[in-house]
């Protein structure tokens, strides 16, 4: 039985020894220092024979000696079994560090005091952590009010996060329903970014990186998926332990979307520039085709069979020309001859014609709203860009379904932007949305959409110029166009041309 009793003691002193990240020893009755672990060692810097024997007061500050702390200390423990405590202590080098310990009476078999188990780690990064997050707390909460962001604690020990105070203001998470836990905020994070980010995380937690940041979506309490940048400093112990993280949450969905808006319109415009080179050097040889294959058709006998090769060519130029036309539209190279009209009158006017190219199965609905101010357009292609978005909504509705035109008076300053893509010129301006109950478009379909040539139909099907030239044309007038949609629910187009005034000029380069 002593046997194993000796044995189970050398696996203990072991154990206790070879403790790296706390400094535990034995201090006998008399102060002096009587056992030595590698902890000591690692945070104190004393070797086992330099601190055998020691007193312990010695690893006490000269001005908590002269107070008599370390005396204090023992006593306290020695009436009430143990004391615990955070103070300044000093290592070998004298150098000063926060520990947080506790010092436990020890007795022996018949209740007499033995000695005490002191026991302790450094806290010098967590304190000075903390001295600083106490000290600079009003300065984060107006800085991150001014920038947008929510500042976050993160505890890498005990896997729990703080938030400051405008988080409800950003996300929209009341503090009482905010969790501490980081599966809390794990949870909100997109599922199609979830693993990226938590495993981006892990890594540079883990590999000894000082610095993290992701880009990723996470949802608003109202739903939507608010499109975040997260950036945070890794906090470390000074053998290199991962302690705290402390970030900045900023919410850039606005900025986001202005910035995809003016690359898609640069994108857009570069086309159009491409395309209006096409198309002019298109026309100008199609007019000699043309031309010569008309004289050469009027100049063949009525009967002659060779007619029909140059009715051929005719139809194949003329569709050619239609092409061109339209890229012209896109490229904003069409002249145009600006009039005063009533956007209603416009729509009215065109109806007998718009059902019959919807066809049977499809209905017309008009919801035109009464007083609208006039726009100064060119009528030829506003006509266009209405019958170029029911033919559009006409193709996404194989089975049938509803078209429903709308107007609307709307007026715009910084403040009333909504949730377009891109910032609205501010001024009074009549909306015309047409909408449909058709396939709608995901979001990579949705983002090609105004691009010329760019279809989903079959070859054959489709040039892929119809919302090209709708883009063109409105651009022309100096208004604003829109696509919203998604797969299933059919697809909404918002145009939006200013009243009273006509585009700043005729002919655009």
């Amino acid at each position: 039985m002593a046997t194993d009793i000796d044995s189970e003691l050398g696996w203990l002193r072991a154990l206790v020894e070879q403790i790296r990240d706390h400094a535990i020893f034995m201090i006998g009755p008399d102060g002096r220092n009587r056992t030595w672990n590698e902890g000591v060692h690692r945070v104190l810097g004393y070797t086992q024979a330099e601190f055998l024997g020691q007193h312990a007061s010695e690893l006490f500050t000269p001005e908590d000696r002269a107070a008599g702390v370390p005396e204090r200390e023992l006593a306290f423990a020695a009436e009430h079994g143990s004391a615990s405590d955070e103070r300044w202590l000093v290592r070998k080098d004298k150098t000063r560090f926060w520990a947080s310990g506790m010092t436990t009476r020890i007795d022996d078999a018949r209740g007499d005091l033995m000695g005490f188990a002191k026991i302790f780690r450094d806290l010098t990064v967590e304190r000075q952590f903390q001295d600083a997050l106490r000290g600079s707390e009003e300065r984060y909460r107006l800085a991150t009010r001014a920038a947008h962001e929510a500042i976050w604690d993160r505890d890498l020990n005990t896997s729990t996060i703080q938030w400051s105070d405008n988080f409800e203001q950003l996300f929209g998470y009341p503090p009482d329903e905010v969790g501490l836990e980081v599966v809390w905020w794990e949870e909100r994070i997109h599922p199609e970014d979830r693993v990226r980010v938590t495993e981006g995380l892990r890594m540079a937690v883990e590999t000894g990186e000082p610095r993290w940041e992701a880009d990723y979506r996470f949802r608003h309490r109202s739903g939507r998926s608010a499109m975040v940048e997260d950036r945070a400093y890794i906090m470390r112990s000074t053998d290199g332990t991962p302690l705290r993280m402390l970030g900045a949450m900023a919410e850039v969905t606005e900025r986001r979307r202005t910035e995809d808006a003016l690359r898609h319109a640069q994108r857009l415009e570069a086309l159009g520039r491409l395309a209006g080179g096409v198309a002019h050097e298109l026309n100008n040889m199609l007019t000699t085709i043309m031309g010569n294959t008309e004289y050469l058709d009027k100049n063949l006998p009525s009967g002659d069979e060779r007619r029909q090769f140059t009715r051929s060519v005719l139809y194949a130029a003329e569709r050619s020309a239609k092409l061109t036309r339209q890229l012209l539209a896109f490229a904003r190279r069409q002249m145009t001859q600006p009039v005063q009209l009533d956007m209603n009158s416009l729509v009215r006017e065109l109806e007998p014609i718009l059902q019959p190219l919807l066809g049977d199965t499809i209905a017309l609905n008009l919801r035109l709203a009464p007083q609208l101010g006039p726009v100064m357009v060119d009528r030829t292609q506003v006509e266009q860009i209405v019958v170029n978005l029911l033919l559009n909504a006409r193709d996404a509705m194989p089975e049938g379904g509803r078209v429903t035109i709308e107007s609307q008076p709307a007026r715009f300053d910084n403040s009333t932007q909504g949730d377009h893509p891109a910032p609205i010129e501010p001024g009074d301006y009549v909306l015309l949305t047409v909408s449909d109950t058709g396939i709608g478009m995901d979001a990579s379909t949705l983002e090609r959409a105004f691009e010329p040539f760019f279809t989903t139909k079959p070859v054959g099907q489709g040039t892929g110029l119809g919302l090209a030239a709708v883009y063109g044309a409105v651009k022309q007038q100096g208004g604003y166009v829109w696509a919203y949609s998604e797969p299933g629910h059919g697809t909404v187009i918002k145009v939006y041309l200013r009243q009273g005034q006509p585009a700043s000029s005729s002919l655009l380069p």
